[in-house]
């Protein structure tokens, strides 16, 4: 009897863990506008709506920002030198700061709690529903010992990231902008990143108001 009612609570308490990450639905890879009408369409754009994200546009954002193309492989939607693969994206909304699980398509929750406003100094940051953290885990970077050229690979990475972002907003007629007056070591702290893992820039995103 005392086992059975151990793995009903052991249940409980795995299902109660796993309600905290997002399961995401699978991207949407068909459809939708032209990529020349996406480049033509991309800009900038600051006049965010508080509406949440739909759980497809948040799928279908994540997946174009680091996700896999091609699952035999691994291999991902950004290119990254030697394929390092060293991006990880966080997320964070107002509900908590997630880290995308590109394996499972799924955010795992961090940090509980609302944290945009540590994502820039800009007053939107609270506006937008959800704001792209990219960080560069520079443990996987082996092969490259001198610190400074690893941030020059890990900014042109998230480069490509951020810029995937921005066709998919103007696929979606959605806000984004790529906000570089971070507190990065705050934010870092925020989100408890490990030892050399580095918050590169951060980039909300949201629908047009």
């Amino acid at each position: 009897m005392k086992i059975i009612i151990t793995m009903l609570v052991l249940t409980f308490m795995g299902s109660t863990v796993n309600a905290q990450n997002i399961k995401l639905p699978a991207p949407r890879k068909t459809g939708g506008k032209s990529l020349m009408e996406c480049l033509n369409e991309r800009q900038t754009s600051r006049d965010f709506d508080t509406k949440k994200l739909s759980p497809q546009d948040l799928s279908d954002l994540v997946w174009a920002a680091n996700g896999i193309n091609r699952p035999e492989s691994g291999k991902r939607t950004v290119p990254t030198a030697t394929n390092w693969q060293e991006m990880v994206l966080y997320v964070a909304t107002a509900d908590g700061i997630y880290r995308y699980n590109a394996e499972k398509h799924e955010l795992e929750l961090v940090k509980k709690g609302d944290h945009r406003e540590k994502c820039g100094p800009q007053p939107f940051m609270t506006v937008a529903p959800v704001c792209f953290i990219y960080v560069a885990d520079h443990n996987k970077e082996g092969r490259i010992s001198n610190p400074e050229q690893k941030k020059t690979y890990s900014h042109h990475h998230a480069g490509y990231m951020a810029q995937s972002v921005y066709l998919v907003c103007a696929a979606k007629n959605m806000a984004t902008v790529t906000i570089g007056s971070v507190d990065r070591e705050t934010l870092a702290k925020v989100i408890g990143l490990p030892q050399n893992n580095l918050v590169i820039y951060t980039q909300p995103i949201g629908y047009k108001k």
